[in-house]
Order: C-alpha cells, then sequence, then structure tokens
C-alpha cells in the first residue's frame, strides 16, 4: 500500500432478492472487490435485513452493512465503478473516516442546571436609588473585631 493510504467506510444495501444463504457471498465480493483494489479490509459487519424508510428501486426491504477498510487515495475511483457494477448492491456509500480529536464533554448524572430567570415586563428599569456612602472607620472596625473574638 502507498505511504498515502486512508481509512474509508463503505456502506452498502443490497437487494431483498438474494436468498438468505448468498448474502454473505454477496457481502464477500465487496471485500474481495477492496482487496483486488490493494486495499486492506480493517473490519466487516454481517448485513442484516432492514426495512426501508422509502422504496429503493421498487424494493422496501433490503440488507445493510458496512465494511472498514484502508486503501490509497487514487484506488478508491476503480472501487466505486467495480461496485456500480454490482447488480446485488442497490445502494452504497464511501466515506473517509476521520478520528475525532476533541474529548467529548460529559455531563454528570445528577447535576442539574440553575433555572434562568427572566424578567419580567411589569417591573420597571429605573436604577434604584442608593444611599449616600458611609465612611469606614478602620480603627473603630479593628476594636469591634477585638471584642467579638475575644483577644
Amino acid at each position: 500500500m502507498d505511504s498515502e493510504s486512508k481509512n474509508y467506510e463503505l456502506a452498502y444495501m443490497l437487494s431483498s432478492s438474494i436468498p438468505d444463504g448468498a448474502v454473505l457471498a454477496a457481502s464477500g465480493k465487496l471485500t474481495a472487490a477492496i482487496e483486488e483494489a490493494r486495499g486492506m479490509v480493517r473490519r466487516a459487519e454481517t448485513p442484516k435485513k432492514r426495512r426501508l424508510a422509502y422504496a429503493i428501486k421498487k424494493e422496501t426491504n433490503g440488507y445493510f452493512g458496512w465494511t472498514t477498510f484502508a486503501m490509497a487515495r487514487d484506488a478508491v475511483a476503480g472501487l466505486e465503478k467495480k461496485i456500480k457494477e454490482n447488480k446485488d448492491v442497490i445502494r452504497h456509500l464511501i466515506v473517509e473516516e476521520e478520528i475525532e480529536t476533541r474529548i467529548p464533554y460529559v455531563r454528570p448524572l445528577g447535576v442539574r442546571r440553575a433555572p434562568v430567570l427572566q424578567k419580567s415586563p411589569a417591573i420597571s428599569t429605573v436604577a434604584p436609588v442608593q444611599a449616600p456612602e458611609e465612611k469606614l472607620d478602620l480603627e473603630a472596625l479593628d476594636k469591634k473585631l477585638e471584642e467579638i473574638l475575644g483577644k
């Protein structure tokens, strides 16, 4: 493999007209196509039968599977062409895997946020009147503290 190889994921939908026993063989054809294109299969998920949200090529059910692999960037176009030629595949998608570098924040259980208070329209927005500031007598304050603390 080239030093420019990337990690990819292939998600595919196989036709529901394939017999149950032949699903693994059809999935194996896709894995073989990856290996023929000098790719290295990292993980392959066994296709499972799913009901589709909408009809694709007049089919309402299909076998959904996915495979992760590493391959040179320039070989992906050839793989895409081979997959399109396969009549058992009704839909597919190849995407480049991105490794998440940030650590996701998970809020601990049992911690609740304080409710956000909103201003009521009935409350006026006039600034409150402030009393004139009193001058602090630091010596008197120190004496009071010594009396309270018992020194």
